[in-house]
């Protein structure tokens, strides 16, 4: 009894949601043409999707609340580190495409932003982060700043 009690927890436990956590930098990143970085930051803006489901009200996050509430505490945590990574990948990648010159790197960036499940508040702060590292100019960061208080 004692073993089949400990595996139906293993089994509950190791079914816990885990969200995929990509790497911040990839070696190769700095290689890649201007669409092959715009395709890396639609993967991983995919990933962060794929995190938020995960800490939605989803009929298996409930079952492991009634069942396994530990699990899903794992999972909430796994999402939000997936999600952290997904952010800082997507703006490292945006960063080589600035760099780069790329064309549609403020069309890239506008819609990440537009997309983006983040409050006014996190978005206004995300911009000020980008302002003050240097990776928005002046201007770019007043033209963004717009854009996200007209769209509220």
């Amino acid at each position: 009894m004692k073993i089949l009690t400990f595996l139906s927890l293993f089994t509950l436990f190791i079914s816990c949601a885990t969200p995929e956590v990509v790497d911040v930098e990839n070696p190769l990143d700095q290689k890649k043409n201007c669409d092959e970085l715009e395709i890396a930051v639609a993967e991983a803006q995919k990933f962060k999707r794929d995190a938020l489901y995960e800490k939605e009200n989803t009929g298996g996050n409930m079952a492991r609340f009634i069942l396994f509430w530990p699990a899903m505490a794992t999972s909430y945590h796994n999402a939000d580190k997936a999600i952290k990574a997904a952010n800082e990948r997507t703006y490292h990648l945006l960063k080589i495409m600035k760099k780069k010159n790329c064309d549609n790197v403020d069309l890239v960036n506008s819609e990440i932003l537009r997309n983006s499940t983040e409050t006014v508040a996190g978005q206004l702060n995300l911009l000020r982060e980008m302002f003050k590292s240097g990776d928005l100019t002046r201007e770019e960061f007043s033209k963004a700043k717009q854009k996200v208080l007209e769209s509220e």
